[in-house]
């Protein structure tokens, strides 16, 4: 069937971070609204924030049940809303399972309320904390090559970042599908696109491995991008 002739409308998705390429490509494709919501098991989820369909600009946190901070991950300084840092949660109404100042790992920041003013919001979580690679003095993670993956029509969405030592330096592989209707020559010409683009967009060089569609193991529960071999 044409997925945009369903009767959905609207997505609700959490579990993973995604960004806003994945967004367009998931509404277009469709034909729906894509809203994210936030929670996690400890503190009590999916539902400490959702996205507003009227927005799409970040999850508002429901204060009145959670807590928010963002801290320094280093120095565990309470950082003002608006700068970015880790995420932290306070439970508030919880009894079974209370919570006090847990540490998410998320890296995000806390914004003002827009479609419901009353309640702040987070950015995108542009990543965790202890998913990032310090690749030759650059600050890299996995959701900026999926932002860059998107963008290229001959690449598919799966892909995985092994990281070696390479003598005394660390190099850094993306193992990428070609998507399943591109013919091997345009995928490595995709391939070659993307080794360009992280380089002008995220400032290091790495190395891009195709693969054939179907190559990488699929996730059965949280997404592993990141495969340290050092």
């Amino acid at each position: 069937m044409d997925p945009r002739s369903s009767s959905l409308r609207v997505a609700v998705l959490g579990a993973e971070p995604w960004t806003e390429e994945m967004r367009r490509e998931l509404e277009e494709r469709l034909a729906i609204d894509a809203v994210d919501i936030y929670g996690l098991s400890e503190v009590m989820g999916p539902g400490v924030g959702n996205e507003c369909v009227e927005t799409k600009d970040g999850p508002h946190i429901w204060e009145d049940h959670f807590y928010p901070e963002i801290i320094d991950s280093e120095t565990g300084e309470v950082l003002p809303d608006g700068a970015e840092g880790e995420l932290v949660f306070t439970s508030l109404t919880k009894e079974a399972f209370p919570v006090i100042r847990y540490r998410t790992r998320d890296l995000t920041r806390l914004l003002p309320g827009t479609a419901r003013p009353t309640m702040r919001r987070i950015a995108k979580i542009v990543g965790r904390n202890d998913d990032m690679i310090i690749l030759r003095g650059v600050n890299l993670f996995p959701t900026q090559i999926e932002e860059i993956v998107l963008g290229i029509d001959e690449l598919s969405p799966h892909f995985v970042l092994e990281l070696r030592q390479a003598g005394r330096m660390e190099a850094l592989t993306v193992k990428i599908e070609r998507r399943a209707d591109v013919p091997t020559e345009a995928g490595d010409a995709g391939a070659k696109l993307l080794v360009r683009r992280i380089k002008e967009r995220i400032g290091t060089s790495v190395e891009v491995a195709l693969v054939d569609p179907g190559e990488l193991p699929r996730s059965e529960g949280k997404l592993k991008r990141l495969y340290d071999l050092r």
